[in-house]
């Protein structure tokens, strides 16, 4: 393989693959749909109970703020039992948690340089945030007024707030939203959701139906287990702030990577 930091050839000093050690984080945000929690449940308990011996799964909650339920452990009855007993409800927390997952998992990459990711399973409703995202009508008289054109800029601010913010971080951040909702504001949200994962080296997968969500986790979770890691060695300039990588696999290889990096001072 090669790689290239700003179009300058760059070093691969290191590079882990699908049968490496993986690290992964799942972050639960459930709040509302008992039915499509289950269903994510025993999928992703089935999927995590198959894994090998030196892969360690780890379990957060995100509702009502980040907090740890299991350490990253190779024990899949601790783990499934955290996340059959992790309670639904409360108010839905991935916006404001995403960006401290990331961080913790990019402190973890490069505390031990072992693979890892983080895997959202979340049902959030753009309207059981905190932070309120509707953009109220300022003049309900007025067909021209903005903010009855683009209801939805809230939402997408504070999606583009965090995508800034995730450019700075390494884990690549995987999103399983479980409740496809149709109005404009969580279409918004969602389409949001598929740029933050996708910005980070990860993916995201918008459940329909219930029918659905299996093969979403699943194609989430093979995406995960057969990723590889590549560190690269860093170019002499102090004042470099940006990086756009590229990296060339032998035969012309198709790659699907993540390319651009913000550091972080």
């Amino acid at each position: 393989m090669t790689a290239s930091i700003n179009g300058r050839p760059a070093k691969i000093t290191h590079l882990s693959t699908p049968d490496d050690d993986l690290i992964l984080l799942v972050v639960l945000d459930l709040t509302d749909d008992l039915a499509a929690v289950e269903q994510a449940r025993r999928e992703l308990i089935r999927r995590i109970e198959a894994f090998p011996p030196n892969f360690y799964v780890g379990v957060l909650g995100a509702q009502n703020g980040l907090r740890v339920l299991t350490e990253p452990t190779a024990d899949r009855e601790v783990v499934a039992a955290s996340m059959r007993f992790n309670s639904v409800g409360g108010r839905a927390g991935l916006l404001e948690t995403i960006e401290r997952a990331a961080q913790i998992g990019s402190s973890m990459i490069h505390a031990s340089g072992v693979r890892l990711a983080v895997l959202y399973v979340t049902d959030s409703d753009i309207g059981n945030y905190r932070e309120n995202f509707t953009n109220t009508t300022v003049n309900s008289s007025d067909n021209g007024d903005l903010s009855r054109r683009f209801p939805d800029v809230l939402v997408r601010e504070r999606i583009s707030r965090t995508l800034r913010s995730l450019s700075a971080t390494q884990a690549p951040v995987f999103i399983s939203h479980l409740t496809y909702r149709s109005d404009q504001l969580n279409v918004a949200y969602q389409t949001g959701l598929i740029s933050l994962a996708t910005s980070t080296g990860g993916a995201a997968s918008i459940s329909r139906s219930v029918a659905e969500i299996p093969a979403g986790i699943d194609s989430l979770i093979d995406r995960i287990i057969g990723h590889y890691s590549l560190a690269l060695a860093m170019p002499p300039d102090p004042a470099l702030k940006k990086m756009s990588v590229t990296v060339g696999a032998p035969n012309g290889r198709h790659l699907d990577y993540r390319n651009e990096y913000l550091l972080n001072p």
